[in-house]
């Protein structure tokens, strides 16, 4: 009878042995799947992540700077200094917006015009102080070339339900929230009319656009500023029309660039055009967005990078442990064999084989149930990483299969080896002798 028949005979034989050792087959080979699966999974989403997660670089006037302001001027509430120092002309903007890796910019002054309602009325605060000489409390509006790169809408606080945003060509354009809309019964295309203290003037706005997010904030406010649903939008062009501004000449500038990655060589490249060099500004980069994300995948990257080598030591020294305890009780049985006439070899391919005629059945085993795992692992590390990611598609690829079979193999030649070695060392002799 050759080795092989007799390794299967004893594979039949030693069922307790062979379900035990199949199941620990299968489990290793499963968790390490699925730790090599995740990882490459986790991987591809970080370089994703990379490629498509923007960032945005705030540029403004140097405020800070003494040099930029010129003398004092000498009034009747002190002295006043005149900013004198570089704007954000529509030059500047225009060389920006060519920069490669540049997809869009906005400009935007939170509170920058406060409105009293005039042929609407706002919610109202458990106070409310008339300072507008009868034209009642004045809401701030939030002035912007762009309404859709507004914080709040990239965030997800805000939501356009209605219409569209605000955009650099518009004039005499707001937005408001679904509340007041609903309570003053105006909808898109429909206009009001609020009375600003500071110019002295009235004007009227078109609603451009509704949005929501609004819903039971601050409904218990001190003043009708406070309330979030009365707060909406306006365009930069009326702004500037309103007080006599320059359009062309902004304090700030937000840079949106396609991808965090290349955030600082964009950055290098804006400072150096020809319309921003030796300019009177100040630089700074965002990247929350996609650090929110990416950091949470590189640390669990890591783990499972980890992972994959614990269960393989374990795996190993497991696996070891257990075949030289089985393997030092046949000792009996390898000095038979020797005795009538098999090799040290042939023996030694025995137990090998023993062992692979049971990793067969639990690789495919544990193919099986890597893939109906791997939706519900993905998920439950979705929900760990709290990083915003909505999936992580894991599959188990030939690569990966290759990766853990292979070296699941080695790994078990190499215990074979060693627990075979407390047998197979010994002479025919020295064995029967120690079983007497």
């Amino acid at each position: 009878m050759n080795f092989f028949k007799r390794a299967i005979r004893y594979c039949w034989r030693q069922k307790l042995r062979s379900t035990l050792l199949f199941f620990i087959f299968t489990l290793l080979a499963t968790a390490s799947l699925i730790a090599l699966s995740a990882g490459h999974a986790t991987a591809e989403e970080t370089s994703q992540v990379k490629k498509t997660v923007g960032a945005s670089i705030h540029i403004e006037i140097d405020k800070n700077n003494q040099s930029n302001y010129g003398e004092g001027i000498q009034n009747g509430n002190g002295v006043t200094y005149q900013y004198n120092g570089d704007y954000i002309t529509q030059d500047v903007i225009d060389a920006i917006a060519k920069v490669d890796g540049v997809v869009n910019y906005s400009a935007q002054s939170d509170g920058g015009y406060w409105g009293a309602a005039m042929d609407f009325e706002y919610f109202s605060g458990s106070f409310n102080i008339d300072y507008t000489g009868g034209h009642g409390q004045s809401v701030p509006y939030t002035v912007t070339l762009n309404s859709e790169l507004s914080s709040n809408f990239l965030n997800g606080t805000y939501t356009l339900e209605d219409g569209r945003h605000i955009t650099p060509e518009d004039s005499y354009a707001v937005l408001i929230s679904k509340e007041l809309a609903d309570k003053n019964g105006r909808s898109v295309g429909d206009s009001i009319t609020m009375y600003d203290l500071d110019s002295d003037s009235e004007n009227a706005f078109k609603i451009v656009g509704i949005f929501s997010g609004t819903e039971g904030m601050s409904k218990d406010a001190m003043m009708s500023d406070e309330i979030p649903a009365n707060q909406g939008y306006i365009d930069m062009n009326s702004y500037n029309e309103i007080f006599h501004r320059t359009a062309t000449e902004l304090g700030s500038l937000d840079v949106y660039v396609e991808s965090a990655e290349n955030v600082q060589d964009i950055l290098k490249t804006i400072q150096n055009l020809p319309e921003l060099k030796d300019k009177t500004f100040t630089y700074s980069t965002d990247t929350e967005n996609f650090d929110f994300i990416s950091n949470p995948l590189s640390s669990l990257q890591t783990m499972m990078d980890t992972a994959v080598l614990v269960i393989a030591l374990i795996g190993a020294a497991l696996i070891t442990l257990l075949l030289v305890l089985w393997t030092r009780g046949r000792k009996k049985e390898a000095g038979i064999l020797m005795a009538a006439g098999k090799n040290k070899r042939e023996i030694l391919l025995q137990f090998l084989s023993e062992n692979l005629l049971i990793s067969i059945p639990s690789a495919a085993a544990s193919w099986g149930l890597a893939r109906l795992s791997c939706s519900k692992i993905g998920a439950f590390l979705v929900n760990q990483t709290s990083s915003g990611m909505t999936d992580l598609h894991m599959v188990i690829g030939s690569a990966d299969l290759a990766a853990v079979y292979g070296i699941g193999i080695l790994l078990l030649i190499l215990a074979v080896l060693l627990s075979a070695t407390t047998v197979i060392r010994l002479q025919p002799k020295e064995i029967l002798s120690q079983m007497d």
